[in-house]
């Protein structure tokens, strides 16, 4: 039977709209894969833009570590033409030319056949301050090595220029890491540890008291930025506290004790034979900061308001607690030539506070006849503690403390950004915040 016109009319006009739907689906597919292509192609140059942006921060705290006064500079990816590239901008504090504590602002913009994305960094010169734990050796007075054992946990940085002994598990929230200096079993031309064979992971770059499958540095509350990492570089202390006696508002000499006062203020008195004799009462809160100094021997107790920096060239005796008035703003570093000593009865239980970030430039931060008496209760630091030696706070037998102190110690985490006025910094630069300013494509 022949179709009739009507129907091989309409047999017609089917044909021809399936043929525009395809045509339109087959345009559509085209588009859509153009614009993948495309996009694709934008977020790669974006990509490479903040390659270069970032190279050209690199490149200016480079720089900036052995020239205060470098401002500019540009640069590329590479050698090849239609290469990323990059240029940088210095600002430097007005301070920086008078000021220990010198900051930077650096803008870096890079760009990729057309694309553009700019990064601000505030860079700083990286304060001890940002410690929670560090030592130049891990050694006892008595020259034997001081273990972090299971019950150990630190929530901030840790380093040493020596080597650490690790027994069971210590837990540690952030950033682990020591120089190896002096240990027989690190070769630093191989970058390897003998131990169990031969390491070639910094991560295994230290001491066990058994083996590594139970001994162990292991992240606190599962930090995320925990990581440990022995052969790194060697960070010095500070030679002596003469820059903080340069930089002091008031200097004594010879014994004198301080007595911080929730006021904002501090007694200063000296030693007189036996007694203490009033000298003077100082403000402590005044901006942008207060030094003191002392030459000699200091006793340090009370409550503190501001932003203070001590420094001796002697022993800091703390004879009491030391606390802040505003544990959210106030800052305070200690700063002694010797030792840091807390000051405390041996046959009384009673807690410690202390609040500060402590330097004990030739000695250790210990309590004095740790290892007589009875247990005297826990001993809370909330700030950092940096010494040339591991000192002692106490004695234990099995897991139970004997004499001194158990230790309750956090890192003040606004001393990251915010470290005392003229405290000593390592020499190396440090990025305080960083901003990504977006992108801007071209065609």
């Amino acid at each position: 039977m022949r179709p009739s016109p009507r129907s091989r009319g309409f047999a017609l006009a089917m044909a021809l709209f399936l043929i525009l739907i395809l045509a339109t689906l087959s345009y559509g597919s085209l588009s859509v894969a153009t614009l993948d292509s495309r996009t694709a192609r934008e977020n790669e140059r974006s990509s490479q833009a903040m390659y270069a942006a970032r190279a050209g921060i690199a490149v200016a705290m480079a720089r900036l570590s052995y020239d205060f006064g470098w401002t500019s500079g540009t640069g590329s990816l590479s050698d090849d033409p239609g290469s990323a590239t990059y240029s940088v901008r210095v600002v430097p504090s007005a301070n920086n030319q008078t000021e220990p504590d010198k900051l930077w602002r650096i803008t870096s913009t890079g760009t990729s056949q057309g694309a553009l994305r700019t990064l601000s960094a505030t860079v700083a010169l990286e304060s001890f301050a940002r410690f929670a734990y560090f030592t130049d050796q891990e050694f006892s007075t008595a020259n034997t090595p001081i273990f972090f054992a299971t019950r150990d946990e630190i929530d901030g940085a840790v380093h040493t220029n020596g080597y650490f002994s690790i027994a069971g598990r210590p837990r540690f929230a952030s950033r682990m890491t020591s120089a190896n200096t002096g240990d027989s079993l690190y070769d630093s031309g191989r970058f390897s540890y003998r131990q169990e064979g031969v390491q070639y992971r910094p991560s295994r770059f230290y001491r066990t008291q058994t083996n590594y499958a139970t001994d162990f540095p292991e992240a606190l509350d599962s930090s995320p930025d925990f990581s440990f990492a022995g052969g790194q570089t060697r960070i010095p202390l500070p030679a002596d506290t003469g820059e903080i006696q340069r930089r002091a508002d008031r200097s004594y000499k010879g014994a004198h004790e301080f007595q911080f006062r929730e006021d904002g203020t501090v007694l200063v008195r000296r030693k007189s034979g036996s007694s203490w004799v009033n000298v003077e009462t100082r403000r402590t809160d005044t901006l942008p900061g207060v030094t003191f100094f002392v030459d000699g021997e200091a006793w340090v107790s009370g409550r503190v308001r501001g932003r203070v920096t001590f420094g001796s060239t002697d022993t800091i005796h703390l004879n009491g607690d030391l606390v802040y008035a505003n544990p959210t703003r106030d800052v305070l570093g200690l700063v002694g030539q010797k030792d840091l000593v807390v000051e405390s009865s041996t046959t009384t239980q009673q807690d410690r506070h202390i609040h500060a970030v402590m330097i004990a430039l030739n000695g250790s931060f210990r309590v004095a006849g740790y290892d007589s008496g009875r247990y005297r209760g826990i001993l809370n630091v909330y700030g950092g503690i940096i010494q040339a030696r591991r000192g002692p706070v106490g004695t234990i037998s099995g897991s139970t403390i004997q004499t001194g102190y158990s230790k309750n110690y956090v890192y003040d985490k606004k001393l990251a950004n915010t470290p005392p006025l003229n405290f000593p910094t390592t020499g190396n630069l440090e990025i305080r915040s960083l901003i990504d300013h977006g992108s801007l494509g071209g065609a």
